[in-house]
């Protein structure tokens, strides 16, 4: 038995469960830990009692069901409490059993007391239902007394709940709104929309606790009704977005309309303010500025904006601020203060204001004082100069360059400056009180008529009048004086005329300078002839009369025939004289109503009105050319020229000046293309030659551009030896449609147009690279001639180009050869022997092509260091036939040999053409006889199979 109890105790002290004995009055007696536990809110050595373990009010339930169980009269009894309030939120279970009572009679139940877990979450949830449901008539009292719409929306589901508050805000009842997210937007302002959804995103991203927009949005009437829409996402997913998003919309139309007004009255007001040509502000009683107009900015470098709040000192600096503190302290005090002060603004001015602080007298006292300024600097300064300006005016007129005499009403002179007194001989005192018409004596300085006075037309009509442009004034000593001046009337404020002032000055020498700069702008400096202004004024005025009276006239364009030599060989003081002595020549053979113009360089143009046909025109020019022939004796040469002329007439060849200009032109070179010194008439042919000339111009610039041009070879051969001798590169252009361009047609274009140049460079770099090609293909050298234009050998980096075009093709100078015509050297001999030398320097081969068509002189070929003479095709032609031809030949034969220069004869076409030449001694051939030129695939294969191919380049 005793070892059963001491089990039974064993157990009871280890078990989880609240364990022990109730006495009768409800103390406990024995208790195992785990109730102990349950009981350590109480202090320490205070008796345990069920009263301190559970509630009160639980207890008080069940007390009746614990007495009985305490007297026996119940064996036991089980029920749910929570624990003494001083732990909160626990539940336990109680079971209470009845127990016999011991000898010694103390026990009367066993207690055992367990966790009631379920309990304890069923009642928690049920405070929280509690705590909810109270939340929600909160929130249900407040939005029903805030009279704001309630909205809810769920982004992910698409759906979107709003309250019959939020419909009603809008005029809608509660069946007329189907809420949808569209539905909502469509209902907001337009202009409105686009501020909605960056305040939406931000509250999503976590920027701000919640969002708020103010808006308008469109009643169901029709007007528009302003709003505050508030929201704030009240759940989230676990992905971060928002699950649920609500929020109210409230009426604000009424406050924003008054706030909008109040704004508008609030600008107004400071409109008003900021209109007023003075400051304008308020202080308080602190001192501290409230308000003030745009005037601070200007006076103080102060926004009224900035000033907001700032004391009185901050605003005027600490000088100004001791200067007006004992004003400020009276003003407070209630009274009006009026007072001057000198002041300098941000930007440097000096500012003399009059300032007045009015008191704000109130009911309860003075609040602060109005700040009213206004600047008087003008005012001021007006009557501080004024005295100075009346002796700087005396000063002034009496120093300035220019005569002022100023009258009263009736013209009668009341000043006169110095200046005046000089140009008109009237002394000041002579002429006080004289009317201004005997004082300034004025006439007409073409008619010599008497002219009235400006200045009694300004008093009369009351307004600015100037002087007539040819007014002369006559000084009582009799001298004449060109003037120009202005005369005004001067008048009040009110209106009434106190007299008139006129101011002038002596034009005489300005005007002498005037009429020269206008010469000179329309006159050749050279020649004093008219110029290219001049001369289209007088063609546009010819031009009217023809219009008006069916008069023709003929326009002349004529050129100089050599004029450039003459410059190079004498120099341009001759040139300048020569081209003045034939202006003169040209005056006078012209009649007073025709032009004589110089358009620049060696080219003049007459302007002939009186010649009505073109025989009169042709009869005119015959004259003329004969008159211009006669020798000119000039800086102690006797020189002779001659010019080509062209001739257009209005109205056949043009109806306005640049036309007419343009068709002589076109003439004049028409006639020096034609071999110069001699006369051509403007007609369609040659226009259109031009206009053709024009096209193909724009063509080879094209075909430049497109690298369109392409080299065919001709070879050139030994017809003794058969040996090859070399290639000529000829220039073929093909157009996009197919057509070949002759060479006789494009290569005079091209040199008139300059395009030769980089033509010409083009050729001599292709044929370089050709050559090298062949060299490498066929392993053994081509040597290959290329022409050369005038214009490419005068180019002063014409051996720099050879020699850039040897080095890029890696081709040995001596295989190239370089063709000239005798022209090229005659111009200038000198400076093209130079530059042959500098070629023969550099290795390059040297001939001149096409020997005995030009200007051959044997004493400058001597001079010049080439290597072969080419004898024209044209001598070649009948050399079979022709004994003349055969004698030109055997000359150019012998001068090669006399001068140890090869001769090749080009041409060569039949058999019988060979063997004259190589009777006559030579056998250096080109020609259709043995090859025509070919492309350079073609020229390889000619050159690969022509019997003395092995030979050539030996």
């Amino acid at each position: 038995m005793l070892h059963s109890g001491l089990t039974f105790v064993s157990a009871a002290a280890q078990s989880g469960d609240g364990l022990g004995l109730v006495n009768a009055d409800g103390s406990l007696g024995e208790v195992n830990a785990a109730l102990r536990r349950l009981c350590a809110h109480l202090p320490g050595g205070t008796a345990l009692r069920l009263a301190g373990l559970l509630h009160p009010d639980d207890l008080q339930t069940h007390q009746r069901a614990v007495s009985q169980v305490l007297t026996g009269q119940r064996s036991s009894v089980t029920f749910t409490a929570r624990v003494h309030p001083d732990v909160p939120g626990a539940w336990v279970s109680v079971t209470l059993s009845h127990v016999r009572a011991y000898p010694q009679g103390d026990p009367a139940a066993l207690l055992i007391v367990r966790e009631a877990r379920e309990q304890a979450q069923i009642q928690e949830l049920q405070d929280q239902l509690r705590a909810l449901k109270a939340e929600a008539d909160r929130w249900r009292f407040a939005v029903n007394g805030s009279r704001d719409g309630v909205w809810d929306w769920y982004p992910q589901q698409h759906s979107i709940f709003v309250s019959s508050r939020w419909k009603a805000l809008l005029g809608y009842r509660d069946h007329e709104f189907d809420a949808t997210v569209e539905g909502w937007l469509d209902l907001i302002h337009p202009d409105d929309r686009p501020g909605l959804l960056p305040r939406y995103r931000q509250h999503v991203a976590l920027e701000t606790e919640a969002y708020e927009f103010e808006h308008r949005m469109r009643h169901r009437s029709g007007h528009w009704v302003w709003v505050l829409l508030r929201g704030q996402v009240s759940a989230w997913n676990e992905d971060g977005t928002p699950e649920r998003v609500t929020g109210t919309l409230r009426d604000v139309t009424t406050q924003v309309t008054a706030q909008q007004d109040l704004r508008r009255t609030r600008d107004h007001l400071q409109t008003i303010m900021n209109a007023v040509p003075g400051l304008i502000g308020y202080k308080d009683r602190d001192l501290l500025h409230q308000f003030g107009n745009a005037a601070y900015q200007d006076w103080y470098g102060h926004s009224p904006e900035r000033m907001q709040g700032l004391h009185i000192r901050e605003v005027i600096g600490e000088a100004m601020y001791r200067q007006n503190e004992a004003h400020m302290r009276a003003a407070l005090d209630g009274h009006a203060q009026h007072f001057e002060r000198t002041l300098t603004d941000p930007h440097g001015r000096e500012r003399h204001a009059l300032f007045s602080y009015i008191p704000d007298v109130q009911a309860d006292g003075v609040h602060g004082f109005f700040v009213l300024a206004v600047d008087i600097t003008g005012r001021r300064n007006a009557e501080l100069n004024l005295l100075e300006e009346r002796e700087w005016a005396r000063t002034t007129l009496n120093s300035i360059g220019d005569g002022v005499i100023t009258t009263d009403p009736a013209g009668q002179v009341t000043f006169i400056n110095p200046v005046a007194q000089a140009l008109t001989g009237w002394s000041g005192a002579a002429a006080h009180g004289r009317h201004i018409g005997q004082v300034m004596h004025l006439t007409d300085m073409v008619t010599g008529d008497a002219m009235p006075n400006p200045l009694l037309l300004a008093l009369k009509e009351r307004r600015v009048v100037g002087m007539a442009l040819d007014a002369t004034l006559g000084s009582r000593d009799g001298q004449v004086h060109a003037i120009a001046d202005s005369a005004a009337p001067i008048v009040r404020p009110d209106g009434t005329v106190l007299g008139g002032v006129i101011v002038f000055h002596d034009v005489t020498q300005a005007r002498a300078m005037a009429a020269r700069m206008s010469h000179l702008a329309q006159h050749d400096a050279l020649t004093d002839l008219p110029n290219r202004v001049l001369l289209h004024d007088r063609i546009q005025q010819a031009l009217a009369r023809y219009r008006r009276n069916g008069r023709p006239f003929a326009v002349v364009f004529m050129d100089l025939d050599h004029f450039k030599h003459v410059n190079d060989s004498l120099g341009h003081h001759v040139g300048d004289e020569l081209l003045r002595a034939v202006a003169a020549r040209l005056t006078e053979q012209v009649r007073e109503t025709d032009t004589v113009s110089r358009q620049g360089g060696d080219e003049f143009v007459l302007l002939l009105t009186e010649l009505r046909t073109a025989m009169d025109v042709r009869a005119f020019t015959d004259r003329l050319e004969a008159s211009l022939a006669r020798p000119y004796e000039v800086a102690g040469q006797t020189l002779t020229v001659s010019f080509s002329i062209g001739i257009a007439m209005c109205p056949h060849d043009g109806d306005d000046v640049d036309t007419l200009l343009r068709h002589a032109d076109a003439a004049m070179y028409q006639a020096k293309g034609a071999g110069r010194n001699r006369t051509h008439f403007f007609s369609p042919d040659l226009l259109a030659s031009i206009e053709s000339r024009h096209r193909l111009v724009g063509q080879l610039r094209a075909a430049l551009r497109d690298d369109a041009f392409t080299l065919h070879y001709q070879p050139k051969v030994n017809a003794a030896t058969r040996e090859l001798t070399g290639v000529e590169a000829l220039l073929r252009w093909t157009l996009p449609d197919g057509q070949a361009v002759s060479p006789a047609e494009f290569i005079p274009v091209a040199e008139e147009s300059g395009l030769i140049v980089p033509l010409g460079g083009w050729v001599l770099r292709e044929a370089c690279a050709q050559a090298r090609a062949w060299q490498l293909a066929l392993g053994r050298a081509v040597p290959v001639a290329v022409n050369i234009s005038g214009l490419q050998f005068t180019q002063a980096d014409f051996v720099e180009q050879v020699r850039a075009a040897l080095e890029g093709a890696q081709l040995d100078p001596h295989l190239l050869e370089l063709e000239i015509t005798e022209s090229m050297l005659v111009t200038q001999p000198q400076q093209a022997s130079d530059r042959l030398r500098s070629l023969r320097d550099l290795g390059v081969r040297l001939s001149i092509d096409d020997f005995g068509t030009g200007f051959s002189s044997l004493s400058y070929l001597k001079l010049f260091p080439v290597d072969m003479l080419k004898i024209d095709r044209a001598f070649v032609q009948d050399v079979t036939t022709d004994r003349n031809d055969v004698a030109i030949v055997e000359a150019v034969i012998g001068i090669g040999q006399a001068l140890n220069l090869q001769v090749l004869a080009e041409g060569v076409e039949t058999p019988q053409q060979v063997q004259t030449l190589l009777n006559l001694g030579c056998a250096a051939m080109q020609g259709y006889h043995f090859a025509r030129p070919m492309p350079a695939a073609q020229a390889q294969a000619w050159l690969t199979d022509w019997p003395g191919a092995n030979d050539s380049g030996r």
